[in-house]
């Protein structure tokens, strides 16, 4: 992976792709984004041409999704961009790809298999209720099942996330259409992490943007917001919080065009340090909007609801601790 000119190209074209049709499914049914961000080419970027795909490394997915991010859309991006790749030799991968099928993940839980057929309970399923396949983790990989099929009962929805909520589902008895590899789908998780903290830059940059108006036009005691000190060092520390995630992003690029051992540390600590910092950044855009930040005229509660989503999808708690766990032994 190089930055060569052409590469730069590429990926501020999909960037900007991303933003329009971001901005273009706001009105849009579920199925009707399916079809617009297929046909701008956007959901099979990491799917083999065989698939109808792009087959481009996932540094190409990166500004899609952190434009998925900072536009709050409400789809299974991350998740369909992941399954069309990893599904890449299965008709359901293709289907995936070209937005006939709305995949997404169980990202907690897993189902027991006997005679291969599947039975358990799974959760945090962003938009489920609307998909038409499902990944669940089993005891040696992971399967993909039609949520249509016999045996498959969805629960209602939960979560944080407004645009995107999640289901448990109930598998009982059901047959697979498909499974994976536990190398697969530890490969699935690992991608899974520079996906969500693309995300999460872009949902931090949104509500930077959003509180630098806020506090440039809002107005008290005859002078903008932005003339008080303690506002300007809390823009500050914002600003400071949505760099270090940039960087993060930055410093595992680095590491993985260069092929070096550290990258696959790198991801996960990418993950963490999006976690963390993206959540303070729209933290402090919420206390410097007061409590307009609550309302549904300024959503930077959605942003949090979505940051604090994918934070509990990727079982951040658990990965810290195992970072921390790695460098303790890393440095022993």
């Amino acid at each position: 992976m190089s930055d060569s000119a052409d590469d730069l190209a590429g990926l501020a074209a999909f960037a900007e792709t991303a933003r329009h049709a971001v901005a273009a499914c706001a009105p849009l049914s579920v199925r009707d984004r399916a079809a617009l961000l297929a046909a701008d080419g956007l959901l099979g970027i990491l799917a083999p041409e065989e698939a109808g795909g792009l087959a481009l490394d996932i540094r190409f997915a990166a500004p899609v999704m952190t434009a998925a991010g900072a536009g709050l859309l409400g789809y299974p991006l991350a998740e369909s961009l992941l399954l069309a790749a990893a599904f890449g030799d299965h008709p359901q991968g293709a289907a995936i790809a070209a937005g006939a099928r709305i995949a997404t993940i169980a990202w907690v839980g897993q189902v027991s298999a006997q005679s291969g057929r599947l039975s358990g309970t799974v959760g945090r399923a962003p938009l489920a209720g609307a998909a038409d396949l499902l990944l669940v983790d089993t005891t040696d990989g992971a399967a993909l099942v039609a949520l249509d099929a016999p045996g498959v009962a969805e629960l209602p929805a939960f979560g944080f996330d407004l645009e995107t909520p999640e289901h448990e589902v109930t598998l009982d008895n059901v047959t697979p259409l498909a499974t994976l590899t536990a190398d697969a789908v530890a490969r699935v998780r690992e991608d899974a992490l520079l996906l969500w903290a693309s995300a999460i830059e872009g949902a931090a940059d949104a509500c930077l943007a959003m509180t630098v108006e806020h506090v440039s036009t809002r107005e008290q005691f005859g002078k903008t917001l932005v003339s008080f000190q303690a506002l300007r060092h809390a823009l500050a520390r914002q600003k400071l919080a949505v760099e270090h995630i940039r960087a993060a992003l930055a410093r595992h690029d680095a590491l993985a065009a260069r092929g070096a051992r550290e990258a696959a540390l790198a991801r996960r600590v990418t993950f963490a340090v999006a976690v963390r910092f993206g959540a303070a950044a729209v933290e402090s855009a919420l206390q410097l909007h007061g409590g307009m930040g609550f309302t549904w005229d300024v959503p930077i509660h959605r942003y949090l609801r979505r940051v604090r989503a994918v934070e509990a999808q990727g079982q951040a708690a658990a990965l810290h601790r195992g970072l921390a766990l790695d460098l303790l032994h890393a440095n022993s």
